[in-house]
């Protein structure tokens, strides 16, 4: 995984079962071991692909033999779990590899219940001791329902920390759960470094939440395809022709503490990005671009990255091109349009958000925003000489609609 790169077997793997443990010096626990994925693992692909949609086992197939084998171009690697006395495979494990830390989305089939939950603690604690402290990654780090207590109990007594949770992220059988982030740390870097967790948090703004400005009553026709109208600004879907004005403004950008350096940006690689996925009924993202009503000026964009239409749930985010336009009430007005599609429009139930720490004035209007600190995401990026940290927040919808009006 260091590389980067996890193959698929060429083969398909026969084995006498419960000997398959036995090809492997590492990687292998007391009850269950990892290892690559080989053609024939789509026979129980639902056992261990993270997706409650089910998929023929010829498409599951045809991602082993064709796309699996590229993953690493995307910094992505998938381990399967597999049970040492038969050689079931039982789970999986996902990476992607970041410029700092391993971030890995552990999975176990739900019907193995406590065992599997069990299972799936080894699962991950091998995976991170193989990560850290053999290859020597900053981190590793986990995002996990609350519901799966076991699992973190034990995680938790091999070394992880939790360092954030994000309220009712998760829905299922009828209740929400938590999303617990928990990580494991590469103590060669703690000692260097020291803890991140004990990195101080900068601070600006009182923290004092500002009313939700009341609606706007339109007075003939709403701005050209309009979604969401404000006093001063409305939000429309992104054109590739806003491409133009975004990368002129990465060329002038005036501040580098907000994204951790400043970027030129390609205008054809921002054009596909607004164009991409965008005739999808169920996106993954959903951006806006915000204008100005006396002008129809693109002034920046707001939007919601990690769109899950399962839990009703996704991270919100905002850029404004120009200096001139923040700190000036554009981007909360913004903001709050967003967050009404969000909640009453989507009927969605919550979401998060991740700033950098340097990035003061943003944290400062999430919390005018009404948004809750729900912990940070650490060692994520490179700064001044060591690694560095977000914090993080998340938002109910029930809290949104209690907050005061304008």
């Amino acid at each position: 995984m260091r590389d980067k790169t996890i193959m698929s077997e060429k083969t398909t793997l026969d084995l006498v079962p419960g000997t398959g443990s036995q090809n492997y010096t590492f990687l292998v626990g007391e009850h269950v071991y990892l290892r690559t994925f080989a053609p024939g693992d789509e026979k129980n692909a639902t056992s261990w692909r993270n997706s409650i949609f089910p998929k023929s086992p010829e498409l599951v197939e045809k991602w082993i033999k064709e796309e699996l084998p590229n993953e690493g171009k995307r910094n992505r690697g998938h381990l399967a779990i597999v049970r040492k006395s038969d050689d079931v495979l039982i789970g999986s494990i996902s990476c992607y590899f970041g410029d700092v830390s391993v971030f890995a989305t552990p999975h176990v089939d739900p019907l193995y219940g406590e065992k599997g939950q069990r299972w799936l603690a080894e699962a991950i604690v091998l995976a991170a001791k193989w990560q850290v402290d053999e290859n020597f990654s900053a981190a590793l780090y986990i995002d996990i329902s609350s519901d799966m207590q076991v699992t973190i109990d034990e995680v938790i007594a091999s070394g992880f920390i939790e360092t954030a949770r994000f309220r009712e992220m998760y829905e299922k059988n009828g209740k929400r759960y938590d999303q617990v982030k928990l990580y494991y740390f590469n103590a060669a870097w703690v000692e260097r470094l020291g803890s991140p967790m004990e990195t101080v948090l900068p601070r600006t703004g009182s923290g004092e939440v500002r009313p939700v400005p009341a609606k706007t009553v339109l007075e003939g026709d709403p701005p050209v395809n309009a979604v969401m109208v404000g006093a001063r600004v409305y939000l429309r879907p992104e054109d590739k022709k806003d491409a133009e004005k975004t990368a002129g403004a990465s060329r002038m950008e005036e501040e580098s503490f907000w994204d951790i350096g400043r970027h030129l940006v390609p205008e054809a690689k921002l054009a596909v990005w607004m164009s991409e996925g965008r005739d999808d009924d169920h996106p993954r993202n959903i951006w806006f671009s915000v204008c100005l009503r006396e002008n129809d000026e693109v002034i920046g964009s707001v939007g919601m990255l990690n769109v899950d239409f399962v839990n009703r749930t996704g991270e919100t985010g905002s850029f404004f091109h120009e200096a001139k336009w923040r700190g000036g009430g554009y981007g909360s007005e913004a903001k709050q349009l967003l967050l009404e599609y969000i909640f009453d429009v989507l009927g969605f139930h919550m979401v998060q958000s991740f700033v950098y720490f340097p990035n003061t004035r943003s944290a400062a209007a999430l919390r005018k925003q009404g948004y809750r600190e729900a912990g940070r995401a650490c060692w994520l990026y490179t700064y001044e000489g060591g690694f560095g940290n977000m914090v993080v927040f998340d938002l109910l919808a029930d809290e949104w609609r209690a907050l005061p009006r304008g």
